[in-house]
């Protein structure tokens, strides 16, 4: 039996989205960060800095 694992669709497109929708303006700068059970991100900025955004 294969399940596609729940993440599978979680494409950069759609971790830049989220964040725009959260309320935050992303520049496209795009960073996988290591975590054990969750996709984490930290994701640049147009007013400078960044968000980390997990998943």
């Amino acid at each position: 039996m294969s399940r596609e694992a729940p993440y599978a669709g979680l494409d950069p497109e759609r971790v830049l989205d989220a964040v725009d929708t959260a309320g935050h303006a992303p520049d496209g700068r795009l960073l996988a960060l290591p975590s054990y059970e969750n996709r984490v991100y930290q994701v640049g900025l147009d007013a400078g800095g960044f968000v980390v955004a997990k998943f």
